[in-house]
C-alpha cells in the first residue's frame, strides 16, 4: 500500500518541533519526493524511505524553504554511489531557480568525476497536467494561486485506485479544488488559523476548499511556528465537516 510521509510541516518560519513543510510518497518499490528543503538525506533515511527508491523529484515553486536541501540532496546521492538518471519537475521559473542554485555550487564540475544524469521536466502553468507516470503512481499537476508560480499536485495508487492531493502554499483558488475533487486526502496548506496570510491559506479557509472538492479527509501542513493544534483544528472543522487532522513531522498516511 502507498503512504505519504511528512519529512516536515512547518511554514517558512517554523519553530524547534517542525521543519519546512515537504513530503515523500512512497509505494513498494518506488517513492517521489514533492519539494526538498532542510536535510532531506536525513529526513528520508530517518523514516525508512531507501535513497535508491527515489527517481523523481517534484518541485512546487522556488521559495527557499521548497528548495534549499536540492544541492545537498543531489551531492548526498552522488556520494551513496547512485548511477542511474534522476528526474525533477517544476514549472520553467522554479526549474531555473534550482539551476541557478545547482550553479553556484559548481555542479558542472561535478559531471567530471562521474555525477549521475539529472533530467529536468517543465510542466505547464495552465490546467491540469498528467506529469509523472510510473507501475505505482500516476500523477498530475495544477498551477496555484501564490505570490510566486506554484503548483499542486494529484497522486493516485495504481493499486488502490485511492487519490491524495498537496496544496503546496496557495490563497484559496479553484484550481486546487478542481485537482482535489473527490480524492481521499487533501493535504492543505495553513498558515494562520482563521486570517489568511497574503498568499497564503489560513486553517479556515484550507476546510473551505476541502469542502468544495468533496474529499474524505483534510490533513492541515505548512503549520504557523508554535501554533495551537487545536485552534487549528478547530478552524478548519468549522468549515468542514470530514476528519481533520493537524498533521506532525513524520506523521504517515496511507491510501
Amino acid at each position: 500500500m502507498a503512504q505519504v510521509i511528512m519529512l516536515g510541516t512547518g511554514a517558512a518560519l517554523s519553530d524547534a518541533k517542525r521543519e519546512n513543510t515537504y513530503l515523500v510518497v512512497q509505494g513498494a518499490s518506488s517513492s517521489i519526493l514533492v519539494d526538498c528543503g532542510g536535510s532531506p538525506t536525513q529526513r528520508l533515511l530517518a523514516a525508512g524511505v531507501p535513497l535508491e527508491s527515489i527517481d523523481h523529484v517534484i518541485l512546487t515553486h522556488h521559495h527557499p524553504d521548497h528548495i534549499y536541501g536540492l544541492s545537498v540532496f543531489l551531492l548526498d546521492l552522488w556520494l551513496a554511489g547512485r548511477k542511474r538518471v534522476l528526474h525533477i519537475y517544476g514549472l520553467a521559473e522554479t526549474l531555473r531557480a534550482a539551476q541557478a542554485m545547482m550553479r553556484a555550487f559548481e555542479w558542472e564540475s561535478w559531471r567530471e568525476h562521474g555525477f549521475f544524469p539529472v533530467e529536468f521536466h517543465r510542466v505547464a502553468k495552465k490546467g491540469i497536467e498528467l506529469i509523472i507516470v510510473t507501475p505505482e503512481f500516476s500523477v498530475s499537476a495544477t498551477p496555484t494561486k501564490h505570490l510566486l508560480p506554484t503548483i499542486a499536485t494529484r497522486f493516485v495508487s495504481t493499486a488502490s485506485g485511492k487519490a491524495i492531493v498537496y496544496s503546496s502554499d496557495t490563497m484559496v483558488c479553484e484550481s486546487v479544488v478542481a485537482l482535489a475533487c473527490d480524492a481521499d486526502v487533501l493535504f492543505h496548506e495553513a498558515t494562520t488559523v482563521d486570517e489568511p496570510n497574503f498568499g497564503h491559506s489560513s486553517a479556515r479557509q484550507a476546510g473551505e476548499q476541502a469542502t468544495h472538492a468533496g474529499v474524505k479527509q483534510l490533513v492541515l501542513v505548512h503549520l504557523p511556528p508554535d501554533g495551537d493544534v487545536e485552534q487549528l483544528r478547530a478552524a478548519a472543522a468549522s468549515t468542514f465537516k470530514g476528519k481533520v487532522v493537524v498533521s506532525k513531522d513524520f506523521q504517515r498516511f496511507k491510501f
